[in-house]
């Protein structure tokens, strides 16, 4: 089976809650509430166009057949905020200086979703000798859902799609934190395997 990639990338703002009441030091239990209430901060959004074939010459004397497939998958990566813990926030105020400083661990970037619609799977190429039965409806789901697959499972796209979603995630964050009113952010993330991966 052969295959080949399209890629256009997209950024996601889904979390507009994130630091909506981060300016005051009585108000930091709710501002880490919400930053639990947020269920996912998705970053990137990836649109990825997947070629797929199949060429069947087990019979070599009744000819063979061929079969071509392609597909558009849009894949959102970004924090899962349920994982996040509040404790892991350490914010400090030096009035003589007028400075406030925040550091924060999220946790590590996840695909969020693959999303292929039935539309967006098209047959763009099919040859069949005489000789042989065309592919039948279960033979043509099972090749697609194999370009699914390889596509979940290829881990150098997944490993692009997780490093954009780091970056935007500490970008997008720190952002807020400075409009927020602090003067130095800190972020990290959360060691591999700490939050369950």
């Amino acid at each position: 089976m052969k295959q080949g990639y399209v890629l256009k990338i997209g950024m996601l703002v889904v979390a507009a809650l994130l630091v909506a009441s981060c300016g005051k030091r009585e108000e930091e239990s709710q501002w880490q509430q919400k930053m639990r209430q947020v269920a996912e901060l998705g970053t990137v959004q990836y649109t990825v166009q997947k070629v797929i074939s199949n060429s069947d010459e087990t019979w070599q004397i009744f000819g063979d057949r061929k079969i071509l497939f392609s597909f558009k998958a849009v894949v959102k990566a970004g924090i899962d905020m349920e994982k996040f813990d509040p404790g892991t926030i350490d914010i400090r105020e030096n009035k003589k200086k007028g400075t406030k400083s925040i550091a924060m661990e999220l946790p590590q970037p996840v695909i969020l979703s693959y999303n292929i619609r039935p539309d967006d799977v098209k047959m763009i190429y099919s040859q069949v000798s005489l000789l042989r039965t065309d592919y039948s409806n279960e033979e043509r789901d099972a090749i697609v859902s194999a370009g699914e697959l390889e596509l979940k499972t290829d881990r150098e796209l997944t490993e692009m799609i997780l490093r954009d979603a780091r970056q935007n995630a500490v970008m997008f964050v720190e952002m807020l934190l400075r409009q927020s009113g602090f003067t130095e952010v800190d972020i990290t993330f959360a060691k591999e395997g700490k939050d369950g991966k």
